[in-house]
């Protein structure tokens, strides 16, 4: 448990408020625990025979996108070379806190089933694409749902009224150089031409990684649609012995993965470098959804088996060159298991430290944060 225990002393209220809620802050505070779960997954299974691949990183329930492209779980900040049973274990603990009947202590037997055949699935067939989710389709949030990405603006919604909080000068120095940076990567330094800067400002992201955006108006044609840009930071995690990153700028390490994982789901992908700091931008579609809500058993077979092909498949692709698919194949087979002990007790350690973290609130501040009443006034409080 001490591995995932956090306390609120020095936490904002904003991010106290999130886990304390009492429907999401579990969640939340599993999706904050990323990294920490990674390194103590690497203290309880030898990662010398485990298979390498490029993982995802962190795939759960909602970093699971819905576009007009196609759908897939997108979200790289998290992707590098390392063990392939990461990503099991990390989807699996994800599903299992997203039940709606969880008076269980795991997922059911009829769920780890589907993703063991779903993985399988993806790996053999691995120039095939994934299976997408549908049934589970339901459940997503489909509040940014437009015919363009001008009704988008005009709507207010998301990234636009995130954008216009906090503006910025469309002549912003560091405002152009990243967006001119982001342009040569996609090798359409002549966009420029035909579009200008109408609106920008900055935000940020979930856990405070640093975002602009910016919207690009054509110049003449006004029948053309506008474009919304987000270039953001990236995370930059250390490399350790069993996970690491290995391409020149992480904005391509995150790009490359969307492109093995999710290719098509996300559009406009590029990155830049300006004084040292890193970016990784796409374009903000106008029509896109994620999977918010709690799943019933025959939601969690589905998300699970499209999760799992998607996940086969990409671990397939990005076998390293030294490592032959029936070898990781074999060692899935023997441990899946394994995996599905380790998401149960890292599940359970996590929700003592979650517990803990509120009772440590409460014992030590007034508790005048009374998340019954907020939620009850609906406020959203994430």
């Amino acid at each position: 448990m001490k591995i995932y225990l956090k306390t609120p002393e020095f936490d904002q209220e904003k991010l106290i408020r999130s886990y304390l809620h009492p429907d999401k802050g579990l969640f939340f505070y599993f999706r904050h625990m990323c990294m920490r779960m990674q390194a103590h997954f690497t203290t309880l299974i030898p990662h010398e025979k485990i298979p390498k691949v490029f993982i995802h990183g962190n795939p759960h329930t909602e970093n699971y996108l819905i576009t007009d492209q196609g759908a897939g779980m997108a979200d790289f900040d998290r992707s590098r070379i390392g063990a392939y049973a990461w990503d099991i274990v990390r989807f699996l603990c994800s599903l299992s806190l997203k039940r709606i009947e969880n008076n269980t202590p795991f997922l059911n037997a009829t769920v780890l089933e589907y993703f063991r055949e779903g993985y399988m699935r993806g790996f053999e067939v691995h120039k095939t694409p994934y299976k997408e989710a549908s049934k589970s389709i339901d459940r997503a949030n489909f509040d940014v749902w437009y015919n363009s990405t001008r009704e988008y603006l005009d709507a207010e919604v998301k990234w636009a009224k995130e954008m216009r909080k906090s503006p910025l000068n469309v002549h912003n120095k560091v405002l152009v150089k990243i967006l001119e940076g982001y342009l040569k990567s996609r090798k359409e330094e002549d966009l420029l031409k035909e579009y200008e800067i109408e609106e920008a400002g900055k935000a940020k992201g979930t856990f405070g990684n640093k975002r602009i955006l910016l919207v690009l108006r054509p110049k003449k044609n006004q029948s053309k649609d506008k474009i919304l840009l987000e270039l953001k930071t990236v995370y930059e995690d250390p490399d350790t012995q069993h996970y690491f990153n290995p391409f020149k700028h992480h904005g391509l390490r995150m790009i490359k993965a969307s492109e093995l994982y999710a290719p098509l789901v996300e559009q406009g992908l590029g990155y830049a470098t300006y004084k040292g700091q890193e970016y990784w931008g796409r374009q903000i579609p106008h029509r896109s959804a994620k999977i918010k809500d709690k799943l019933n058993e025959f939601e969690q077979v589905d998300i699970a088996y499209s999760v799992a092909t998607q996940l086969g498949r990409a671990h397939r692709k990005s076998l390293q060159k030294d490592m032959k698919p029936d070898v990781l194949m074999k060692h899935f087979q023997l441990h899946y298991d394994h995996f599905i002990g380790l998401a149960i007790q890292m599940n359970q350690e996590l929700i003592q430290g979650h517990q803990k973290y509120v009772e440590l609130y409460h014992n030590k501040y007034s508790p005048s944060l009374i998340i019954a009443e907020e939620a009850e006034n609906g406020l959203e409080l994430i």
